[in-house]
């Protein structure tokens, strides 16, 4: 299966795009959700994005450094360094 390369017009769908492809290319499925990573309202950075996947799969981001760089590159090929709610466009 390929990544999917449609966008949702909203951040917390496209996120959830994002995740879905991540647990079914890489196995990261852990649970972590788009709601999760946006309830506090602060801007979204690749490294959160990142630490947060990467815990909850039950990994320590350094020893898991490959897989860091993996998952950055993705967030930033989708979405930039950083994305927010309001600043999000496709």
């Amino acid at each position: 299966m390929a990544w999917e390369r449609r966008r949702h017009p909203e951040l917390e769908s496209d996120l959830d795009i994002l995740l879905s492809d991540m647990c079914t290319e890489w196995n990261m499925c852990a649970g972590v959700t788009a709601r999760d990573l946006l309830k506090d309202g602060k801007p979204l950075t690749s490294k959160r994005f990142t630490e947060a996947l990467i815990i909850a799969e039950g990994l320590k981001p350094e020893e898991e450094t490959n897989m860091v760089r993996r998952i950055k590159r993705k967030f930033v090929q989708r979405y930039g360094h950083v994305v927010t709610k309001k600043e999000y466009s496709i």
